[in-house]
């Protein structure tokens, strides 16, 4: 069981094994009550956190500008009436990308420009003069800063987009807030204007570069012509058609003659029989090519537009109106013609004689004409393959040409229909609240996310703490009891042995924990013989040399003979020095150990009984604690720290004395520790409280390479380690205070712990 010492026995650590280790590795279960003690455990780490977190919120938010917000809703208008299926979706797209186009740089910059925010000194600290130029620097700067002030938002699934703009004034806000539609336009306008600009010049210089090479390649045809005196279809089936011609008429010529006195002879006869029926005239001829054009038209039209439409019956009404001309000219003409048909029977008779006289002539002439365009015919048709090929790339070139410049058409016409516009909708009111500072709603939650970021670096302290605080902890990690606990020494305590509260103050409650502990090391012992305890510990500054000085006034306060031998040979330490008796001048541990004298000339005198009448009871040993120490730190303590006289030394010292305790030097600084337990029957490891760490303890344990028989936990803040709460008999120690004498460590006040919080850990961490 566990003593008021702090002792902890193996059989009730063992019934405890399936609880969660408090401040070290152990189960990972936790209960609330645990959950609670830990939070104990740092609660002013705890506290700080939350306190300056909201002290600082506090103060941010009574220190800081109002701010004020402003919202604009404009409208996305979507040029789409293609019914299209998915119509819905690309218009929800639109809307996003016209959102992306109010989020980006560009359009920020246009609105500082538009609102000359540069010299606006409710927007920029440092505002510019009315007469000085923005540079593109600052621009992108206060375009930024723009940016990170103005929220913009496209409502889910509607053409609605929210814009909003942060600003310590409410005019300005609602004046950034409605620019940024007309930035958007003014800025649209002039991007447009540019693209259209430069795909008119591309097509434009495409086009005339195009009519160019047409122009040049029918320039090339006409010369080619020209050169070879080509007409328009010379050299094919036009000058074979023509040669034939002639060549029939030079036929038909012979017998024109007799033609045309036989046609004289009959046309008096063909008078009466003249028939108008195919009379015309250039009127009516060009009324019919009209009737003709128009029913055509109509035709074409009628395959776009319906019977009722307005082109369809202006057609109508030209059609009906040209046909009512055309009866009354050609009645006109049947009546001219017959008078004329008269005359020209007269004339015809007259001529028919005549044309016979001709005839014959006619006829020489024809085949002379006919020679001459046969061999004209020959040479043509030898100029006609490369005329072609001219022709062909002077088709060619005309094609491309009537091609772009029906797509340059095609391309203004569409750059002048699209685009998305948007518009505003509903304008940004000037604001009269300000949405910042909120010292309430900021001031909880700066509250209420310290307390979380607090508990979690509580947990995260407490789950990563490897330091030693309780012998439960202790038996879990490395399986040795804890011989005792002893309270945390200062001032003159720690002058000497005889100084020590054990011998000064027995009644206190260090004294009584310093007696558990020697009667811890008294049950260990073999009954009959005398018993060698060897005090280590880890490292320097966790008090061995205390634990091993109050050992030894427990030992002598419960009549044992004990004396310490302080093997610390490189670094004696203080208390050792003063606790040794050189008042006679006798040589020192040192001197023995060197071989320059004998054990007997480094111990003091024999101890004698208290003569009858003295104040000690007649008859009793008088016991004092003994140390034997060096006087000063050893040169070379490898050399003296030999076995064979320790054991020798060890030996003489069991013939007066019952307890023997070795104050060994730090187990991780030297090897030392690990040579003398050879030569004691136990071995006490020292660890300090909230300081040794885990790590330190197992390091110590490998190095000594043999079992320890326990544990001393030294320096505790007994009233730290209650408040801790870890649930050992510590923990209830003022329960019992009125069993003790002297002061008691008493729990502190929160500020009393603050004052000593960080020099304690300071001196531990230099330690």
């Amino acid at each position: 069981m566990l003593s008021q010492s702090g002792t902890l026995n193996a059989p009730l650590l063992e019934d405890r094994s399936d609880r969660p280790v408090e401040g070290g590795t152990g189960p990972s279960g936790l209960s609330v009550r645990q959950v609670i003690k830990i939070i104990r455990r740092h609660e002013l780490l705890l506290g700080a956190i939350v306190f300056f977190t909201v002290l600082t919120v506090l103060l941010i938010q009574l220190t800081a500008t109002p701010v004020y917000q402003a919202t604009a809703t404009v409208q996305v208008e979507l040029n789409d009436d293609s019914g299209s299926p998915d119509l819905a979706a690309r218009n929800q797209q639109r809307v996003a990308n016209e959102a992306g186009i109010y989020r980006s740089r560009s359009l920020a910059e246009r609105v500082v420009q538009d609102l000359k925010l540069a010299y606006d000194p409710r927007f920029t600290e440092t505002p510019l003069p009315a007469n000085a130029i923005l540079d593109n620097r600052r621009l992108q700067r206060l375009a930024g800063r723009l940016m990170s002030s103005t929220s913009i938002t496209s409502l889910k699934e509607s053409d609605f987009i929210e814009i909003t703009v942060r600003s310590t004034s409410p005019d300005l806000a609602s004046e950034i807030a409605n620019q940024f539609p007309a930035s958007l336009a003014a800025h649209r306008s002039v991007m447009r204007d540019d693209r259209q600009t430069k795909i008119v010049r591309q097509l434009d210089d495409e086009r005339a570069r195009l009519a160019t090479e047409a122009h040049e390649a029918e320039r090339v045809v006409a010369d080619f012509r020209r050169e070879h005196q080509l007409l328009t279809g010379a050299g094919g089936a036009e000058d074979y058609a023509q040669i034939n011609r002639i060549a029939a008429e030079a036929a038909s010529a012979a017998a024109m003659r007799a033609a045309q006195s036989a046609r004289a002879a009959g046309v008096a006869q063909a008078v009466g029989n003249i028939t108008t029926v195919g009379a015309t005239s250039p009127l009516l001829d060009q009324q019919r090519r009209q009737l003709d054009d128009l029913t055509r038209t109509r035709s074409e039209l009628a395959m776009m537009y319906g019977s009722e439409h307005p082109k369809m019956r202006g057609l109508e009404a030209q059609i009906s109106e040209t046909s009512t001309s055309m009866r009354q000219e050609q009645a006109r003409v049947l009546a001219a013609a017959s008078t004329q048909a008269q005359a020209q029977a007269a004339r015809e008779a007259g001529m028919a004689r005549s044309e016979a006289a001709s005839a014959a002539s006619r006829a020489g002439q024809l085949e002379g004409t006919l020679r001459s365009i046969t061999g004209k015919a020959f040479a043509n048709t030898a100029a006609t393959v490369e005329l072609n090929a001219l022709e062909r790339n002077a088709e060619a070139a005309r094609s491309a040409f009537a091609a772009m410049s029906t797509r340059a058409e095609q391309v203004k016409t569409s750059l002048a229909a699209s685009g998305i516009h948007s518009r505003l909708m509903s304008p940004a009111a000037v604001p009269q609240d300000p949405i910042s500072p909120r010292p309430k709603s900021a001031t909880f939650a700066a509250f209420a996310g310290s307390l979380i970021l607090g508990l979690l670096i509580v947990f995260g302290i407490e789950l990563t703490d490897n330091r030693l605080w309780n012998a439960e902890q202790i038996y879990h990690q490395f399986g040795l009891r804890t011989f005792a606990m002893l309270p945390e020494l200062a001032g003159d305590a720690l002058m000497s042995a005889k100084a020590n509260p054990v011998l000064q103050d027995p009644q206190s409650l260090f004294a009584e924990v310093a007696r558990g502990l020697g009667s811890e090391v008294a049950e260990i012992a073999q009954p009959g013989k005398a018993q060698t305890v060897l005090i280590t510990s880890p490292i320097t500054g966790d008090g061995k040399s205390t634990v091993t000085l109050t050992l030894l006034a427990a030992a002598v306060a419960m009549g044992r003979r004990a004396i310490v031998i302080d093997l610390d040979l490189r670094r004696p330490s203080d208390e050792m020095r003063r606790s040794t008796d050189d008042s006679d001048g006798r040589p020192d541990l040192v001197d023995y150990l060197t071989g320059a004298v004998d054990a007997r000339h480094i111990l003091p005198a024999p101890l004698r009984p208290q003569l009858p009448g003295s104040a000690e009871s007649p008859g009793v040993t008088a016991v004092e604690p003994v140390v034997l120490s060096a006087r000063e730190p050893a040169r070379n303590p490898v050399a003296l720290m030999r076995l064979g006289r320790v054991n020798e030394l060890l030996d003489h010292l069991r013939e007066q004395y019952d307890l023997m305790i070795i104050n060994a030097p730090p187990t991780l600084a030297t090897r030392d520790s690990r040579m003398l337990m050879k030569a004691a029957d136990h071995t006490l490891l020292v660890v300090r409280w909230g300081r040794t760490t885990i790590e330190q303890v197992r390091a110590a344990l490998q190095v000594l390479q043999k079992p320890v028989d326990g544990v001393v936990i030294n320096r505790v803040d007994y009233a730290e380690h209650a408040r801790r709460g870890y649930g050992d008999p510590v923990q209830f120690y003022m329960d019992s205070a009125e069993y003790f004498d002297g002061e008691m460590p008493t729990r502190r006040r929160w500020y009393e712990r603050v004052a000593s919080f960080r020099w304690r850990d300071r001196a531990g961490h230099m330690a």
